[in-house]
């Protein structure tokens, strides 16, 4: 039998991410199957073809990319030779987070939307003094976001533009696409657990349940992330004298 030759994409993109779907009641051997077909440029009926170990063997090759995904917080990149910036929420007007808060009930079916609406040309920077850390595929500066978020500013937001630009975001590494993600899960718990010191509905008891579960669920998430000197409250967590 001739060798197969397969071409594995150089990164896992958002594309990809989408298109394994849910295949948790799949056997063993249909979930790599079905990996394959969403990573490679092979159909299912190519795949059926080959044999075991051919198959086994670039199903490796896939699992050593998936396995370099992380959950890294890049807060400005330049993909396609357009710099993003990501948008935090207390920049956002209110057009723009509703958009966003809708689209967050299906945080995968939607991922390439919300994407777009986190992530905006820099129209104005100031990075003269910040170096750029370079992959094959993507340009990205890393730090503190606290400090680069006031370091530029992005495009208005504008639906047609949003709608174009999740087309480009479908091939986005999934890694940037998951450390943003994870950034708002962060903001998230630690909003809700500054909303519970202040709760007039629970009892004190309740209070201090509430908060100890949500620190230690904080710093599981904290110590899986590699955000570099990601501090939320310096970040997008309103004043606690805010609504």
């Amino acid at each position: 039998m001739a060798k197969i030759k397969v071409q594995i994409p150089d990164y896992f993109s958002v594309r990809h991410y989408k298109a394994l779907g849910n295949f948790e009641h799949l056997d063993e051997v249909e979930k790599v199957i079905h990996t394959l077909v969403a990573t490679t440029e092979h159909s299912e009926e190519e795949i059926m073809r080959w044999s075991m170990h051919d198959m086994l063997q670039v199903y490796k090759g896939v699992e050593n990319i998936l396995g370099e995904v992380d959950n890294t917080f890049y807060p400005v990149f330049t993909f396609g030779d357009i710099t993003y910036g990501f948008q935090p929420i207390s920049k956002m007007a209110v057009g723009e987070w509703i958009d966003l808060d809708n689209r967050l009930e299906d945080p995968i079916g939607n991922l390439e939307e919300i994407l777009a609406i986190l992530y905006r040309p820099v129209v104005k920077e100031n990075f003269k003094d910040l170096e750029w850390k370079v992959k094959d595929y993507i340009r990205h500066l890393k730090g503190e976001p606290t400090n680069l978020f006031k370091m530029y500013e992005v495009e208005e937001y504008d639906v047609e533009k949003r709608d174009w630009r999740k087309e480009v975001f479908a091939d986005l590494p999934i890694e940037y696409a998951l450390g943003a993600l994870h950034f708002f899960i962060m903001f998230g718990l630690q909003l809700q657990r500054d909303l519970a010191t202040y709760s007039p509905n629970m009892t004190e008891e309740q209070r201090v349940k509430m908060i100890t579960e949500m620190d230690e669920v904080i710093a599981v998430l904290a110590s899986q992330s590699t955000m570099d000197g990601l501090q939320s409250s310096e970040t997008l967590i309103p004043p606690k004298s805010s609504k």
